[in-house]
């Protein structure tokens, strides 16, 4: 459970859009957290891109990638 906790790092909030760097296996994970972020104004999460990040400490160096999501009317 701890490391399901860990696989997102939030880097950049907004109410008009999530960035969220996660394990590269677990992209769900981050359309998780990018909804939730989104809901929270009345909006849903779109994912715009995703891209390969270098492993990083705030994922256990696992190999991760960079997705950035906006906030859009439901």
């Amino acid at each position: 459970m701890g490391l399901l906790l860990s696989a997102c790092a939030v880097r950049h909030a907004s109410p008009e859009g999530i960035t969220i760097e996660h394990d590269t296996l677990q992209p769900e994970l981050a359309v998780i957290d990018a909804e939730r972020h989104c809901a929270r104004y009345g909006k849903k999460a779109v994912l715009v891109r995703t891209t390969p990040e270098a492993p990083s400490a705030s994922l256990f160096y696992l190999n991760s990638s960079l997705s950035v999501f906006d906030c859009v009317p439901e």
